[in-house]
């Protein structure tokens, strides 16, 4: 089975000023519901934010019905990137040896773990052209429309 991590702030969710969020500014995402809603195979938020942040965030965005499952800082006792973090959420989920997980987050030293127990890596970043510089992202994607939609058209 394939299982899907996804990063919440600034892979899923996009601030545009900075890291301070509104929460009255989120809208429902209807797009990418329906991307997210065509995945085949188990989905989950994976964050450094709280489960109470990213509930709201998934909440707003009307794209909660899609998720299994939010590890957050409060519900994991380890954060990204400590190496601990990641094995915890992966024994979580694992069922099986041959279990995929492909592992969707702006932040580069989050994807070199997940690499490391080989996830499937994909980088969401304004500067995913430079991804060639980083052998640990499998592929890399301006933002989560793209990426999900090349992933659609594959598996």
């Amino acid at each position: 089975m394939i299982y899907f991590l996804f990063d919440l702030d600034d892979t899923l969710i996009i601030h545009n000023n900075g890291k301070n969020l509104n929460y009255e500014m989120i809208q429902p995402d209807y797009r990418l519901n329906d991307l997210l809603s065509r995945i085949k195979g188990e989905s989950h938020i994976y964050t450094n934010g709280t489960a109470g942040h990213a509930l709201e965030c998934i909440e707003r965005m009307n794209i909660k019905q899609n998720f299994t499952k939010i590890y957050s800082r409060d519900t994991l006792p380890f954060m990204k990137p400590d190496f601990r973090s990641f094995k915890v959420v992966q024994g979580d989920i694992q069922r099986n040896y041959n279990d995929i997980f492909f592992f969707f987050d702006d932040m580069l030293e989050n994807l070199k773990i997940a690499k490391s127990l080989g996830w499937i890596t994909f980088w969401i970043h304004p500067d995913y052209m430079e991804a060639r510089n980083y052998p640990f992202v499998t592929m890399a994607f301006p933002n989560i429309y793209e990426c999900l939609t090349y992933l659609e058209n594959k598996y």
